[in-house]
């Protein structure tokens, strides 16, 4: 018999079956002046790509045990989604989402310092960086420290992003925006997009999303727009599943309840947290606010029990 780090018992045949998957799990630090990836060989784990160069910084792959990417990076039709980011719509009517197909650059800036980064052996890694939006004429609308803690990969493969970001609103304050909703005056079967955002993989490979109150099946041109603590979404192959991704909004980000925007079609597979769906927010010059999302990955499909368990995890209701 040997002995956990706990002082549990278990058997040797159980002690070489975990010394075995954590091997499989054994990766190495990929870093280059542009990106920084966890993999083994050429299976990457998950990157994050903060080049200059691109219209935010993003993470493309994120894949299980450093298999079939379960997001998709600028797609054809609309490429600038990149794979998992974070991007307001409008800040001070200025568009910071969509970018020229030619030039690759959005009507707002978004700029940011080369990240500050902390990496432990076992595959865990803490990046800060500072994003600053900026405006056509120069001037600076909005800051933001953010800090994204990614877990060491578990027994099976999953990690988690702690994903915080602090926001300062410049010195002329800022009104975030978005493309109006359906019930709002011209208002937009897509309406109500922006902020943290997924691209998730394309067909053939199948698509199956759920929220903290059920499956989600009903899309109403191609789209919904749950109010839950988390939604996630699972990825197959046929039979076979690659894994799952959710992502779960922090209570005081929107509410208990929060808004999302989910696309599903034959060409898209699209998630928002979509703060903005509700209202568009106006902040006094100086005003600061904070947003705390978790992303979960593992191997194994979500469902509305283990999406409320790891909501209920990530944020803990405040005791009454």
């Amino acid at each position: 018999m040997r002995f956990n780090s706990r002082g549990f018992r278990f058997p040797v045949m159980a002690a070489a079956m975990l010394v075995l998957s954590f091997s499989n799990l054994r990766g190495d630090w990929q870093r280059t002046d542009t990106s920084l990836a966890w993999a083994k060989g050429d299976n990457v784990f998950w990157k994050f790509s903060f080049d200059a160069k691109a219209g935010k910084p993003f993470f493309y792959p994120l894949s299980i045990n450093g298999g079939t990417s379960l997001i998709n990076f600028k797609p054809e039709d609309h490429p600038w989604h990149y794979g998992l980011w974070f991007s307001w719509k409008y800040i001070n009517r200025v568009n910071y989402w969509e970018e020229d197909r030619t030039s690759g650059r959005a009507e707002g800036a978004t700029l940011w310092t080369s990240p500050l980064i902390e990496t432990t052996p076992e595959g865990g890694a803490t990046i800060r960086l500072t994003v600053s939006y900026i405006h056509p004429s120069g001037r600076v609308e909005l800051t933001e420290q953010r800090e994204i803690r990614v877990s060491a990969p578990s027994a099976d493969g999953g990690y988690t992003l702690a994903w915080r970001a602090h926001f300062t609103a410049g010195t002329e304050g800022v009104l975030l925006d978005r493309t109006p909703m359906p019930s709002e005056p011209e208002g937009k079967f897509n309406g109500g997009y922006g902020g943290l955002a997924i691209r998730l993989a394309s067909a053939p490979l199948s698509f199956a999303a759920v929220s903290t109150h059920g499956f989600i099946t009903h899309f109403e041109q191609e789209r919904n727009r749950p109010n839950a603590a988390a939604v996630g979404f699972n990825i197959a192959d046929g039979a076979t599943q690659l894994g799952s991704v959710a992502i779960v909004s922090a209570p005081a980000n929107a509410g208990a309840e929060a808004p999302w925007y989910i696309v599903n079609s034959t060409q898209m597979r699209f998630a928002c947290a979509a703060i903005l769906a509700l209202k568009p927010l106006r902040y006094a010059p100086g005003a600061k606010w904070e947003l705390n999302y978790r992303i979960f990955l593992r191997p194994a499909p979500w469902t509305p029990e283990t999406l409320s368990a790891v909501a209920t995890e990530a944020f803990p209701l405040a005791p009454k």
